[in-house]
């Protein structure tokens, strides 16, 4: 029996749903069963993550013998929590650890033989681990071998053909955990792995020690934008539900600065506590995000968070700004968009990027420069497009690129941007990408009860599925939908009377259906 029927019986949905699930990540039994019930007694073993037990093990060997430890992250709310997981655990465990994250504003990506050779000046460490990071950093790793240190690397971006020569921890791999794990989510699992091999916790256990490992992986969980579903939506529960009863230090102070701020008392959440995370950035590695996750009293994390509070007020008004100015650049849309920036800092261009995608429905690439005048680029893609593929075409052009499917990014020489549009205009013809509004998962041509209560059960574990009824009477669609809760802003299930035919595209959601197209048949 085939892993889609045995989903299908066992679960009591269609063969189709299921075979839409085994599509979307669940590559056993054991992951269906963390999608169908969400709780931490389901989230998978780290044994199930790639080379995971012998990381561990040259981890607490490390912490054994006192060698200098030095966590290596990416400057983004899920590199951030990343890196504070790894190290309050590393502490835990009775090690010292350091950290070390590039700076977007001028350092390239991943790890380099500049940064190693910072870092063994002022650290010397004999062991980096890497989180949310470094699965294509092929001359960083042979780079640090060379010097003698150790490197293990942990991380979810994609996978290219090959693999640096070291053990890699990243569930795009293999192995039976969520492939769709934040950089968080694994950095979870190790710390989870070497607690449990040194002291004997179990997750509850863990989370009665340290509640924050569960709160860092839910704000990374949710900041990073991975499917909402089967063990992610497990590390975001435990997190947030770890949130409404310990209050870390960063919070308290956060909520003071906000009632000196003439703001609500309200306790933020942790959608809130994002881009204050986010803000968080780097001075010779050190990044001042991860000294306030990890900040030990209260007045040290209000002396930390008030420079990063005034940060992500001026950070919103000046990606305002860059968005504007892109937005006065778009002439015509066709099958993409792409935008040079020039002046633009890097960690901006990725928020441009995103707003250009969703207010235009195509893929986007914005492109701005590095202090040191490399051109870096985020890319953003709808659903249905693979801008991983579009990179790989293009890759001859390129000083480093990689990430998801739908967020991507590279950089390059200014010399070679002419050639850059020149290639990009090649791809698209070649791969047109045209209707993206109507890209989806299932098309069904009626409307029956069965299929709308399945699709109901998978949005209320947060499964996303994209729904097309094609050519179905929306009076026949309305009285159907009424039963269930459904987001629908602009009214477009009231546009028509009963007996207009309509192409619907329906999304599924923990908050029910939301309507997001409609147009008439």
């Amino acid at each position: 029996m085939s892993l889609i029927e045995e989903i299908s019986q066992q679960y009591k949905i269609s063969p189709e749903l299921a075979k839409v699930l085994v599509e979307k990540g669940i590559r056993n039994l054991d992951l269906a069963e963390a999608t169908f019930n969400p709780v931490l007694e389901n989230l998978q073993p780290p044994s199930t993550l790639p080379d995971l037990i012998p990381a561990v093990e040259r981890i607490l060997k490390a912490v054994g013998k006192g060698e200098n430890i030095l966590i290596f992250g990416h400057e983004d709310a899920d590199g951030i929590t990343s890196t504070a997981i790894m190290i309050k655990t590393l502490k835990v465990l009775g090690a010292n650890p350091y950290h070390y994250i590039p700076s977007k504003k001028n350092e390239a990506y991943g790890i380099t033989k500049s940064a190693i050779d910072y870092i063994k000046g002022k650290y010397n460490p004999t062991l980096i681990v890497t989180v949310d990071s470094c699965t294509s950093c092929f001359e960083g790793v042979e780079y640090c071998k060379e010097q003698g240190i150790d490197i293990i690397i942990t991380d979810h971006h994609e996978v290219k053909e090959t693999l640096p020569e070291a053990l890699v921890v990243n569930p795009k791999i293999g192995g039976d955990s969520f492939p769709y794990l934040a950089g968080c989510g694994v950095a979870f699992k190790v710390a989870w792995e070497l607690l449990s091999l040194k002291f004997g916790w179990d997750l509850n256990r863990i989370k009665e020690e340290i509640p924050e490992l569960f709160i860092f992986a839910a704000i990374g969980t949710l900041a990073d934008r991975v499917p909402l579903f089967c063990e992610n939506r497990i590390l975001y529960e435990e997190g947030k539900r770890a949130y409404e009863w310990y209050r870390m230090n960063f919070v308290k102070a956060f909520e003071e600065i906000r009632r000196q701020s003439g703001y609500s008392n309200e306790r933020p959440t942790l959608e809130e506590l994002i881009p204050i995370v986010s803000s968080g950035k780097s001075v010779n590695g050190e990044n001042s995000g991860v000294q306030l996750l990890l900040s030990e009293d209260v007045a040290s994390a209000e002396e930390i968070l008030r420079p990063l509070w005034e940060a992500s007020t001026s950070w919103q008004l000046k990606a305002q700004a860059y968005l504007e100015k892109a937005k006065s650049l778009i002439k015509v849309v066709r099958d993409y968009i792409v935008i040079d920036l020039q002046d633009a800092e890097p960690q901006y261009i990725g928020y441009v990027a995103s707003q250009l995608k969703d207010a235009f429905n195509v893929p986007v690439i914005v492109m701005g420069r590095r202090e040191d005048g490399i051109v870096v680029a985020e890319v953003r893609a709808p659903y249905g497009f693979n801008s991983l593929d579009m990179l790989n075409y293009l890759s001859d052009l390129f000083i480093d690129y990689g990430g998801h499917k739908p967020a991507s990014g590279f950089s390059m020489y200014e010399r070679d941007i002419p050639e850059l549009f020149e290639q990009i205009e090649s791809y698209f013809k070649l791969h047109p990408f045209e209707n993206v509004s109507l890209f989806y998962d299932l098309s069904y041509n009626r409307v029956e009860d069965s299929k709308l209560e399945e699709l109901y059960r998978l949005g209320s574990v947060g499964v996303e599925v994209r729904v097309l009824f094609n050519s179905v009477k929306i009076g026949e669609l309305r009285e159907s939908v009424k039963n269930y809760p459904v987001i629908d802003p602009e009214n477009l299930l009231d546009l028509y009377h009963g007996d207009v035919e309509v192409k619907v595209l329906l999304v599924t959601s923990p908050n029910g259906f939301r309507v997001d197209k409609l147009v008439r048949a």
